[in-house]
């Protein structure tokens, strides 16, 4: 990543904090950069690759983030609880997806699943990341395959911190979680 690229996003993401992605342009992200807009350009080629960047650098930094709070080497029930809780937290404390989720939540929808030749799929994105975690443990501890115990993971943390009333508790969803991936 380059210093041009890091400042574009860290500014992009604070644009996005404080007023979503629908009016984000490269040239005003570029200006809050203090770079000029062929660099911002050049750099991503348009929003959605700047949008593409951002997201995939977010999600790195939230499981890495993720690994310094709980115990990867844990039984499966324990870490599937711990990293489910851990998400569902750490999303609702990120400034960015929470002003995308209350103003702009159709912007969430279109990166959590495939369409038109997209090139974020949340679903597929994270669990990429997740996937190697899980397939170090015993096949005997999972349900599911690697994959699979990463996409039931990622799409139930991602509907309950999209939809914010529910009648379970961050716990209970954590717990489901545990249940469905664990043996």
């Amino acid at each position: 990543m380059t210093k041009s690229s890091s400042a574009l996003m860290d500014a992009a993401l604070e644009m996005i904090a404080e007023s979503g992605l629908d009016e984000l342009t490269l040239s005003a992200v570029a200006r809050r950069a203090g770079v000029s807009r062929a660099t911002a350009y050049r750099e991503f080629g348009d929003k959605d690759g700047l949008v593409t960047a951002l997201t995939r650098r977010e999600i790195g930094e939230m499981i890495a983030a993720g690994y310094q709070e709980f115990d990867v080497f844990a039984p499966m029930p324990q870490l599937a609880r711990a990293a489910t809780l851990f998400a569902i937290r750490y999303l609702r404390k990120h400034a960015a997806f929470t002003y995308i989720r209350v103003h702009e939540p159709a912007w969430l929808l279109n990166v959590a699943i495939s369409h038109d030749g997209s090139e974020v799929n949340l679903i597929e994105m994270v669990g990429a990341l997740l996937t190697p975690l899980l397939s170090v443990r015993r096949t005997d501890a999972l349900a599911l395959t690697p994959a699979q115990a990463a996409e039931v993971a990622v799409r139930t943390v991602l509907s309950h911190v999209l939809i914010e009333r529910s009648h379970l508790t961050d716990e209970q969803v954590a717990d489901a979680v545990a249940r469905a991936v664990g043996r």
